[in-house]
């Protein structure tokens, strides 16, 4: 089996006593027979692909001729999850050399020559690729591990990305492991919710090295749609997206040119970033994945036109379409699919841009097509976008916390108390701390949230209300000495209450499902 970002076998075999002609007249009869589509014929060589199975995207299968030797290649079009052939390749050669020249050799041996000059007559001056310029682009020079990372002419903007996300996650993680340390000293001197004040704390970890977050996109700090991009959680994180960006990187850069697809790369990561602001409510977002669907969106529009040739195009198509398809699904809590699904379709689109660009000879039509969508699009999400009010909505919440705990303290620990003593406990402190939280039920009414957090403002508010209400029936009570006359109502109020804390606990657990 081969293994690889791009899983390839190759052998050389010696043309012997066939000139370069009369073996390329077998290759192409011997391709025919095994059903590969051919691409391209000349006299320096053949491309051919493989046929779509389910146990193969398809491979293509090229051949060189260079001084008197057949270069022979069998590599695969798609990109493959486990980094290996699985023995598709070697299957390839073995099925070419090892049995259907032989034949074609037996059954051509008296007219070889007069089919061999029919074939070679019938080449078309010009063709849509070549071996110079071969469908997968760069991707068949990727022959080492180190030649992934090594910028070169029609594979130089790749690399750098790869490079520049690796070097920013190192930083990023050294930072990140020093301000944990710091910050677990903290919590552990915590004395409110230690798990509550690091969550929050490593949120604003990520959001000081540059992660994405809705409040702070929507508050005017759009850099975060680009530093956001290069940017990862974990190893794991940056690993498959860097394999997957080195797999695409190779197939459109030399295509497309180093800086309009560097140009595309940061815009349809821009797309992605700000897909993914407006779809989530909460939460801090990071990664390349958003502006690698682009890419592939872009790819998925050139081989919507005649950009490839139709051979190629339908062997790239499809396993290009496979991929998109299995990753596209929305499965799995810690993924961005907003992010992927925005990144592919402003991909798709820019590719098209990009296709018109190509075919006109008007590269600017391109970055400047591009841009303006951009801007366009990005500009709107933040201006029709609502601003969830989400630390408001925290910070209100503790303070009604501590509020009510502290109410409830002084209420029930007057009991030991005389009367005039009690009556002065709740006219200096009882009675202005419930006031205080009135204010605060009438503030979280006000907070623009999503509907799930609306929901438990509007349930909190309502208990905030019913709870002030309860503690001045109960002062007034105490104040009259009358224990019949707010008794009814106070056994109503008390009955909302704990109404409405069920119904907060089920807001609440549906909350915690959904997540």
């Amino acid at each position: 089996m081969a293994w690889g970002i791009s899983p390839r076998k190759v052998t050389v075999i010696s043309l012997g006593e066939y000139n370069a002609d009369h073996y390329l007249t077998l290759l192409y009869q011997a391709f025919n027979n095994l059903g590969w589509r051919i691409g391209y014929f000349d006299r320096d060589g053949i491309i051919g692909y493989t046929p779509i199975s389910w146990e193969s995207y398809a491979e293509e299968v090229s051949v060189r001729i260079v001084n008197n030797q057949a270069i022979i290649k069998s590599e695969c079009v798609g990109y493959q999850f486990f980094f290996t052939d699985y023995g598709k390749n070697q299957k390839n050669l073995d099925l070419l050399i090892n049995g259907e020249i032989e034949y074609v050799e037996y059954h051509l041996k008296d007219n070889l020559q007069e089919t061999t000059q029919e074939l070679i007559d019938s080449i078309p001056d010009n063709q849509f690729i070549s071996l110079d310029n071969p469908p997968m682009g760069y991707k068949e020079k990727l022959r080492s591990f180190l030649s992934a990372f090594t910028p070169k002419q029609d594979y130089f903007i790749t690399p750098i990305l790869v490079l520049a996300n690796i070097a920013l996650y190192i930083i990023t993680h050294v930072i990140m492991v020093a301000m944990v340390i710091v910050l677990f000293i903290q919590a552990a001197q915590h004395h409110g919710n230690p798990f509550q004040h690091w969550v929050h704390s490593m949120q604003d970890i990520y959001l000081s090295l540059g992660f994405s977050n809705r409040t702070q996109v929507l508050h005017g700090q759009v850099w975060r749609l680009i530093t956001n991009t290069f940017l990862h959680f974990s190893l794991l994180h940056i690993a498959l997206n860097m394999v997957v960006l080195i797999y695409i990187g190779s197939l459109l850069e030399s295509k497309l040119g180093k800086w309009n697809y560097l140009f595309l790369y940061l815009l349809t990561g821009i797309c992605a970033s700000i897909t993914s602001v407006i779809w989530r409510d909460h939460g801090v977002s990071g990664g390349a994945s958003g502006a690698i669907f682009g890419l592939f969106g872009v790819l998925l529009a050139l081989l919507s036109t005649k950009f490839y040739e139709s051979n190629a195009r339908k062997a790239l198509l499809i396993s290009t379409a496979i991929f998109v398809a299995y990753n596209i699904i929305p499965i799995g809590r810690q993924i961005d699919h907003a992010a992927h699904f925005g990144g592919l379709v402003s991909g798709y689109i820019f590719g098209w841009i990009a296709y018109l660009g190509l075919k006109y000879q008007k590269q600017n039509i391109t970055t400047s097509g591009a841009l303006a969508i951009t801007i366009i699009y990005t500009g709107l999400c933040i201006w029709l976008a609502p601003v969830y009010q989400l630390n408001d909505l925290n910070r209100l919440t503790e303070q009604t916390e501590n509020l009510s705990a502290e109410v409830s303290r002084q209420f029930y620990g007057s009991y030991g108390m005389n009367r005039d003593e009690r009556m002065a406990v709740f006219n200096n402190t009882v009675l202005p701390d419930v006031n205080t939280l009135s204010r605060i039920a009438l503030k979280l009414d006000n907070l623009t949230l999503p509907k799930k957090q609306k929901q438990i403002a509007v349930v909190k508010s309502k208990l905030i209300k019913q709870e002030c209400k309860l503690y001045t029936l109960l002062y007034e009570e105490f104040r009259d000495n009358d224990p019949k006359k707010y008794r009814g109502e106070i056994n109503s109020t008390t009955q909302t209450i704990n109404d409405l804390r069920a119904e907060w606990g089920k807001i609440d657990h549906d909350q915690n499902d959904d997540e």
